[in-house]
């Protein structure tokens, strides 16, 4: 706080007549940006609208790799962190999945997403080296055959053509939860492609839903 009140050029105490602690500056930083993701809109497919938004995650994250631990300490509360929840669970219910199923694959796709650009901006994926170093022994190849083989493999990678790898691996899934159409949902293609709109019933969500739709 003392840093920051020095880089806005006031006093410390002159912050807290604005927030209470340092923890609601820190998530007033995190809501701020969760206001960045471009969210798709409602004529937007479900399956695409739910690849646009983890794109949008992982984009603006890879902006702000420092607030990644703080998303997950802090989840934002701001309307519009809210707002995207929202988009995400209708495009899971728009593509025919029931409630309960439908909370399950968010946080599915959703702990893809936050692992998958933790690690990235942590460094995580770096090159295995199996040599001497300064502070680390050599390692015995034999012990650790597979590393061997694997490690060249490991230097190198394509982080956004295996980010959409692995979210088109996880959505093949989520697709074969969706049932028939009923109430509330939408049936779609093969859960690649988006695929067109079959039919929509809107009752299910009580008032009208901007997002399916009216009847």
């Amino acid at each position: 706080m003392r840093a920051l009140a020095a880089d806005m050029g006031v006093a410390t105490m002159t912050l807290y007549g604005h927030v209470p602690t340092k923890d609601d500056v820190l998530l007033g930083v995190v809501n701020l940006v969760a206001g960045e993701i471009d969210l798709p809109g409602p004529d937007v497919p479900p399956w695409d609208a739910l690849r646009r938004i983890t794109r949008e995650f992982r984009r603006v994250a890879l902006q702000h790799p420092n607030l990644v631990p703080l998303i997950v300490q802090r989840p934002p509360t701001s309307a519009a962190s809210l707002r995207t929840l929202e988009v995400a669970l209708d495009a899971l219910r728009r593509a025919g999945i029931e409630p309960a199923r439908t909370a399950q694959a968010y946080r599915i796709i959703a702990s893809f997403a936050i692992g998958f650009v933790s690690l990235e901006c942590g460094g995580y994926f770096r090159p295995v080296d199996l040599t001497a170093g300064r502070r680390i022994a050599p390692i015995d190849r034999a012990a650790v055959p597979r590393i061997a083989e694997v490690a060249p493999h490991l230097a190198y990678w394509d982080a956004d053509a295996e980010f959409e790898q692995g979210m088109d691996v996880l959505i093949s899934v989520l697709a074969g939860w969706a049932t028939s159409a009923g109430p509330g949902q939408v049936m779609e293609g093969n859960g690649r492609s988006g695929g067109h709109v079959q039919g929509v019933d809107a009752r299910a969500h009580g008032d009208p839903d901007p997002a399916v739709g009216r009847p």
